[in-house]
């Protein structure tokens, strides 16, 4: 699925390491939507943001993500 706010870069299926939370995450543009969230334009989440509420850095080396 392509990113409905870059338009560019391609939604990945993720875990945030420390917190055990699934995500969405745009790899092109970072943003992120918790995988309860239909992914669009209307919403999605900074990467700073989202990262921050649950005390984590910004750095893709906090996610593993997962393979389809």
């Amino acid at each position: 699925m392509i990113c409905p706010h870059c338009l560019q870069g391609e939604i990945l299926n993720a875990r945030i390491i420390k917190t055990n939370e699934l995500i969405k995450i745009c790899d092109e543009c970072d943003t992120i939507w918790s995988t309860s969230e239909t992914v669009s334009d209307q919403n999605g989440r900074f990467i700073d943001d989202f990262m921050k509420q649950r005390n984590c850095s910004s750095s893709w080396r906090e996610f593993d993500i997962i393979k389809a």
